[in-house]
Protein backbone atom coordinates (compact mmCIF):
# COMPACT_ATOMS: atom_id res chain seq x y z
CA UNK A 1 0.00 0.00 0.00
CA UNK A 2 2.03 3.27 -1.13
CA UNK A 3 0.65 6.14 1.27
CA UNK A 4 1.77 9.45 0.12
CA UNK A 5 0.18 11.90 2.49
CA UNK A 6 -0.58 11.89 6.40
CA UNK A 7 -4.24 12.92 4.49
CA UNK A 8 -4.30 9.45 2.82
CA UNK A 9 -3.64 7.55 6.60
CA UNK A 10 -6.95 6.07 7.84
CA UNK A 11 -7.42 4.21 11.08
CA UNK A 12 -8.43 0.43 9.07
CA UNK A 13 -4.77 0.51 7.87
CA UNK A 14 -2.04 -1.42 9.38
CA UNK A 15 0.51 0.57 11.48
CA UNK A 16 2.94 -1.45 9.56
CA UNK A 17 1.36 0.01 6.65
CA UNK A 18 1.76 3.91 8.59
CA UNK A 19 5.18 3.61 9.17
CA UNK A 20 5.84 1.99 5.87
CA UNK A 21 5.03 5.37 4.71
CA UNK A 22 7.56 7.59 6.42
CA UNK A 23 9.10 5.43 9.62
CA UNK A 24 9.57 8.70 11.33
CA UNK A 25 6.43 7.60 12.36
CA UNK A 26 7.52 5.21 14.31
CA UNK A 27 8.49 7.13 17.08
CA UNK A 28 5.21 8.54 17.52
CA UNK A 29 3.98 4.73 17.99
CA UNK A 30 6.85 3.36 20.52
CA UNK A 31 5.93 6.63 21.91
CA UNK A 32 2.13 5.33 22.77
CA UNK A 33 3.49 1.75 23.35
CA UNK A 34 2.66 0.23 19.99
CA UNK A 35 4.60 -2.19 18.68
CA UNK A 36 5.16 -1.33 14.78
CA UNK A 37 7.40 -4.23 13.92
CA UNK A 38 6.19 -7.66 15.15
CA UNK A 39 2.34 -6.59 15.56
CA UNK A 40 2.56 -4.50 12.14
CA UNK A 41 -0.20 -6.02 10.44
CA UNK A 42 -2.44 -4.94 13.45
CA UNK A 43 -4.94 -1.95 12.26
CA UNK A 44 -4.25 1.23 13.79
CA UNK A 45 -7.54 1.57 15.54
CA UNK A 46 -7.34 -2.15 17.05
CA UNK A 47 -3.76 -1.30 18.28
CA UNK A 48 -4.95 2.44 19.63
CA UNK A 49 -8.05 0.65 21.46
CA UNK A 50 -5.20 -2.22 23.17
CA UNK A 51 -3.33 1.07 24.59
CA UNK A 52 -6.33 3.34 25.45
CA UNK A 53 -4.72 6.04 22.91
CA UNK A 54 -7.31 7.91 20.20
CA UNK A 55 -6.66 7.22 16.36
CA UNK A 56 -6.89 11.09 15.96
CA UNK A 57 -3.81 11.41 18.31
CA UNK A 58 -1.77 9.43 16.87
CA UNK A 59 -2.92 11.12 13.33
CA UNK A 60 -2.17 14.02 14.73
CA UNK A 61 1.35 13.66 15.98
CA UNK A 62 2.39 11.80 12.92
CA UNK A 63 1.24 14.60 10.74
CA UNK A 64 3.24 17.38 12.92
CA UNK A 65 6.55 14.63 11.94
CA UNK A 66 5.52 14.60 8.70
CA UNK A 67 5.76 18.95 8.54
CA UNK A 68 9.05 18.47 9.75
CA UNK A 69 12.06 19.73 7.35
CA UNK A 70 13.37 16.09 5.92
CA UNK A 71 11.42 12.64 4.98
CA UNK A 72 11.28 8.70 5.60
CA UNK A 73 13.13 6.45 3.32
CA UNK A 74 10.63 4.94 1.35
CA UNK A 75 11.68 1.22 1.57
CA UNK A 76 8.70 0.02 0.14
CA UNK A 77 9.64 1.31 -3.13
CA UNK A 78 12.91 -0.69 -3.23
CA UNK A 79 13.71 -4.26 -5.43
CA UNK A 80 12.68 -6.56 -3.13
CA UNK A 81 16.15 -7.86 -3.77
CA UNK A 82 17.90 -4.30 -3.28
CA UNK A 83 16.28 -4.46 0.41
CA UNK A 84 17.12 -7.70 0.98
CA UNK A 85 21.06 -6.55 0.55
CA UNK A 86 20.36 -3.81 2.31
CA UNK A 87 19.28 -5.79 5.18
CA UNK A 88 22.32 -7.87 4.96
CA UNK A 89 24.50 -5.08 5.19
CA UNK A 90 23.00 -2.75 7.40
CA UNK A 91 21.34 -4.88 9.67
CA UNK A 92 22.70 -8.26 10.13
CA UNK A 93 26.27 -7.34 9.81
CA UNK A 94 25.45 -4.57 12.69
CA UNK A 95 23.66 -7.57 14.75
CA UNK A 96 26.59 -10.03 14.13
CA UNK A 97 28.95 -7.74 15.66
CA UNK A 98 26.56 -6.34 18.42
CA UNK A 99 25.31 -9.90 19.88
CA UNK A 100 28.73 -10.92 21.49
CA UNK A 101 30.13 -7.41 22.24
CA UNK A 102 26.35 -6.98 24.34
CA UNK A 103 27.06 -10.53 25.67
CA UNK A 104 31.11 -9.64 26.83
CA UNK A 105 29.56 -6.28 28.14
CA UNK A 106 26.59 -8.64 30.73
CA UNK A 107 29.30 -10.80 31.75
CA UNK A 108 31.17 -7.88 33.33
CA UNK A 109 28.31 -6.33 34.89
CA UNK A 110 26.80 -10.00 36.34
CA UNK A 111 29.76 -10.30 37.87
CA UNK A 112 30.05 -6.85 39.24
CA UNK A 113 26.88 -5.74 40.33
CA UNK A 114 24.87 -9.20 40.07
CA UNK A 115 24.15 -9.77 43.67
CA UNK A 116 22.94 -5.66 44.09
CA UNK A 117 21.02 -5.92 40.99
CA UNK A 118 19.96 -9.51 40.17
CA UNK A 119 17.37 -8.13 37.26
CA UNK A 120 21.03 -8.13 35.36
CA UNK A 121 21.16 -11.62 35.76
CA UNK A 122 17.77 -12.48 33.98
CA UNK A 123 18.86 -10.27 31.20
CA UNK A 124 21.89 -12.16 30.62
CA UNK A 125 19.99 -15.58 30.80
CA UNK A 126 17.88 -13.65 28.03
CA UNK A 127 20.46 -12.53 25.95
CA UNK A 128 21.72 -16.09 25.43
CA UNK A 129 17.96 -17.05 23.68
CA UNK A 130 18.11 -13.83 21.49
CA UNK A 131 21.69 -14.92 20.18
CA UNK A 132 21.27 -17.90 19.62
CA UNK A 133 17.84 -17.41 17.95
CA UNK A 134 18.91 -14.54 15.70
CA UNK A 135 22.03 -16.33 14.56
CA UNK A 136 20.23 -19.36 13.59
CA UNK A 137 17.38 -16.73 11.63
CA UNK A 138 20.30 -14.73 10.07
CA UNK A 139 21.96 -17.66 8.69
CA UNK A 140 18.53 -18.70 7.25
CA UNK A 141 17.58 -15.77 5.86
CA UNK A 142 21.14 -15.38 4.28
CA UNK A 143 21.51 -19.25 2.84
CA UNK A 144 18.12 -20.02 1.70
CA UNK A 145 15.39 -17.14 1.72
CA UNK A 146 17.13 -14.33 0.57
CA UNK A 147 18.88 -16.29 -2.43
CA UNK A 148 15.06 -17.58 -3.17
CA UNK A 149 14.78 -13.67 -3.59
CA UNK A 150 16.72 -12.85 -5.59
CA UNK A 151 16.30 -15.80 -7.83
CA UNK A 152 12.59 -14.63 -8.00
CA UNK A 153 13.05 -10.73 -8.92
CA UNK A 154 16.17 -11.78 -11.63
CA UNK A 155 13.99 -14.66 -13.41
CA UNK A 156 10.33 -14.08 -12.63
CA UNK A 157 10.75 -18.00 -11.85
CA UNK A 158 12.61 -19.87 -9.34
CA UNK A 159 12.41 -24.34 -9.17
CA UNK A 160 10.53 -24.78 -6.17
CA UNK A 161 12.84 -24.49 -3.26
CA UNK A 162 13.74 -27.25 -0.85
CA UNK A 163 11.65 -24.94 2.12
CA UNK A 164 9.05 -26.22 0.50
CA UNK A 165 8.24 -21.61 -0.86
CA UNK A 166 8.48 -18.34 0.62
CA UNK A 167 5.15 -18.27 1.94
CA UNK A 168 5.96 -20.79 4.73
CA UNK A 169 9.58 -19.99 5.21
CA UNK A 170 8.59 -16.51 6.15
CA UNK A 171 6.11 -17.93 8.68
CA UNK A 172 8.79 -19.38 10.68
CA UNK A 173 10.97 -16.61 10.88
CA UNK A 174 7.90 -14.25 11.83
CA UNK A 175 7.32 -16.37 14.87
CA UNK A 176 11.20 -16.22 15.57
CA UNK A 177 10.91 -12.13 15.30
CA UNK A 178 7.90 -12.77 17.75
CA UNK A 179 9.94 -14.38 20.31
CA UNK A 180 13.34 -12.15 19.55
CA UNK A 181 10.48 -9.35 20.30
CA UNK A 182 9.17 -10.88 23.35
CA UNK A 183 12.63 -11.36 24.76
CA UNK A 184 13.49 -7.50 24.23
CA UNK A 185 10.54 -6.61 25.25
CA UNK A 186 11.35 -8.14 28.89
CA UNK A 187 14.69 -6.73 28.57
CA UNK A 188 13.30 -2.86 28.60
CA UNK A 189 11.04 -3.72 31.33
CA UNK A 190 13.61 -5.36 33.59
CA UNK A 191 16.21 -2.63 32.91
CA UNK A 192 13.48 0.07 33.44
CA UNK A 193 13.69 1.00 29.55
CA UNK A 194 16.96 0.78 29.54
CA UNK A 195 17.86 3.29 32.62
CA UNK A 196 21.26 2.98 34.39
CA UNK A 197 20.54 2.56 38.55
CA UNK A 198 22.18 5.03 40.56
CA UNK A 199 24.86 2.87 41.42
CA UNK A 200 25.76 1.94 37.53
CA UNK A 201 29.66 1.98 36.87
CA UNK A 202 30.11 2.78 33.03
CA UNK A 203 30.48 -0.46 32.12
CA UNK A 204 26.50 -0.61 33.30
CA UNK A 205 25.89 2.08 31.47
CA UNK A 206 27.26 1.57 28.33
CA UNK A 207 25.70 -1.68 28.49
CA UNK A 208 22.21 -0.11 28.68
CA UNK A 209 22.92 2.39 26.02
CA UNK A 210 24.05 -0.55 24.29
CA UNK A 211 21.35 -2.37 24.30
CA UNK A 212 19.08 0.24 23.47
CA UNK A 213 20.67 1.02 20.58
CA UNK A 214 20.27 -2.80 19.65
CA UNK A 215 16.40 -2.44 20.66
CA UNK A 216 15.98 0.43 18.15
CA UNK A 217 18.31 -1.43 15.57
CA UNK A 218 16.01 -4.89 15.59
CA UNK A 219 13.22 -3.04 15.70
CA UNK A 220 13.26 -1.19 12.68
CA UNK A 221 15.50 -4.49 10.99
CA UNK A 222 11.91 -6.65 12.01
CA UNK A 223 9.79 -3.90 10.06
CA UNK A 224 11.61 -3.88 6.87
CA UNK A 225 11.13 -7.42 6.48
CA UNK A 226 7.69 -8.02 7.90
CA UNK A 227 5.98 -5.19 6.36
CA UNK A 228 7.68 -4.88 3.29
CA UNK A 229 10.49 -7.78 2.55
CA UNK A 230 8.24 -11.02 3.44
CA UNK A 231 5.12 -9.59 1.42
CA UNK A 232 6.74 -9.20 -1.52
CA UNK A 233 8.38 -12.05 -1.54
CA UNK A 234 5.45 -14.14 -0.97
CA UNK A 235 3.66 -12.03 -4.11
CA UNK A 236 6.65 -12.37 -6.11
CA UNK A 237 6.51 -16.35 -5.69
CA UNK A 238 2.81 -16.15 -6.27
CA UNK A 239 2.89 -14.81 -9.72
CA UNK A 240 2.21 -16.74 -12.60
Amino acid sequence: MIIDTPSQLNAEQSVGDWVTADYRFATVFEKHGIDFCCGGQKPVQEACAERGVSPETILREVTQVAAAPGSGERYDQWAPDFLADYIVNQFHNYTKEALPKIGDYLTAVVEAHGIAHPETRTIADLWVGIQAELSLHMQKEELLLFPYIRQLVRSGAAEKPPFGSAQALIAEMEAEHDATGDALAQIAHLSDSYTPPADACPTYRTLYALLQEFDAATKKHVHLENNILFPKAVGLEGEP
